[in-house]
């Protein structure tokens, strides 16, 4: 078949048969397929069931014949003949350019389709407004993570989600440079339906048409709730990092002091006698030096993070000792009494 003048070349695979055009369907992708009028009914349809058992979506093209039309169009000459083969040209071109369409079209439903599937099972949060800031879409992360339905939101503004700790001229900030059509990137403590606050990584996107002009905004959130947390439990660990080496370090300064004050008690107590008033005050230094002592080794020991000895203490001795020094501490308003068990 020849092309005619402004007309586009055409490039035709010809089958014989039926095993020979299931064997070139298989191999490629036409943009039409004719079949011809002296074609049997039945290997037409098995052809078209065969396509379909593949997965191909090709144009088909059916060419009828009539009867004596080929004695007429030699009857007429030549330009019957070439405007018979100009009609088919511009038919098959038609057909192939309307195949070609309809194919974009389905790649691009396709893709649009893989997208969709792709936002509605992200683990992020995905919010799609109009240039107003109107909530068009949310997808089921959303949905988990806040706990307001899709049928809640669509409608409302991001406000719903606003949790109060964020200063005014933060969301300013945020308007601004979208509004302008940059990308904004930032981290926001929102709030959920029930009213929990929850930390959230924001990055919001302006979408913009053919003319250049802002229509939407995508807003991608992530929940970093538990990695904030899992950061501020290690503040406070390497906080109490800090505390136990200053600890050690002043319970190491202390235990020299309580050690001179010890000694000089012990002098003391050995310059005087037992029936001496002053001996039984003296013997009260010498306890709260030693339980002081007791103290500053164990704050050495968490300061310097050694594995404590744990040892079996008789309470009744340990609240005897506090009960003689607890009464001058805490005053003559409060009466102070200890009943210990026998054992």
């Amino acid at each position: 078949m020849r092309a005619h003048a402004g007309q586009p070349e055409i490039s035709v695979d010809r089958s014989e048969d039926f095993q020979n055009a299931q064997v070139k369907l298989a191999e490629q992708v036409y943009d039409l397929v004719l079949f011809a009028k002296d074609e049997p009914e039945t290997q037409t349809a098995r052809m078209i069931q065969e396509l379909q058992l593949q997965g191909e979506r090709m144009p088909l093209l059916f060419l009828p014949g009539r009867p004596g039309h080929r004695d007429r169009a030699e009857s007429h000459g030549d330009a019957s003949t070439d405007a018979s083969e100009s009609t088919l040209i511009r038919t098959i071109c038609g057909a192939a350019a309307l195949g070609r369409a309809e194919q974009q079209r389905r790649e691009v439903d396709d893709t649009f389709g893989t997208l969709y599937s792709a936002i509605e099972q992200s683990a992020d949060m995905v919010l799609i407004t109009d240039s107003s800031g109107i909530i068009e879409y949310v997808n089921p992360a959303f949905e988990k993570t806040t706990g307001y339905g899709r049928e809640e939101v669509i409608g409302q503004t991001p406000r719903i989600l606003k949790s109060g700790e964020q200063s005014l001229e933060l969301y300013r900030d945020l308007w601004t440079r979208i509004g302008a059509g940059e990308v904004y990137r930032g981290v926001l403590v929102n709030r959920k339906k029930t009213g929990e606050s929850f930390v959230v990584e924001k990055t919001i996107t302006p979408v913009r048409n053919a003319a250049g002009c802002v229509t939407h905004f995508i807003s991608n959130d992530r929940d970093i709730s538990e990695r904030r947390q899992l950061e501020a439990a290690l503040f406070q660990a390497q906080k109490m990092d800090a505390i136990g080496l200053l600890a050690g370090g002043v319970a190491h300064d202390f235990n020299n002091l309580l050690l001179v004050i010890s000694s000089y008690a012990e002098l003391m107590q050995d310059s005087i006698g037992p029936e001496h008033r002053l001996h039984r005050n003296v013997q009260e230094i010498l306890s709260a030096s030693r339980r002081a002592a007791d103290l500053t080794r164990q704050l050495l020991a968490f300061g310097r993070k050694q594995t404590q000895t744990l040892q079996i203490l008789n309470l009744n001795t340990v609240l005897a000792e506090i009960s003689r020094m607890l009464p001058r501490l805490i005053g003559e308003d409060v009466e102070l009494t200890i009943a210990p068990q026998a054992d």
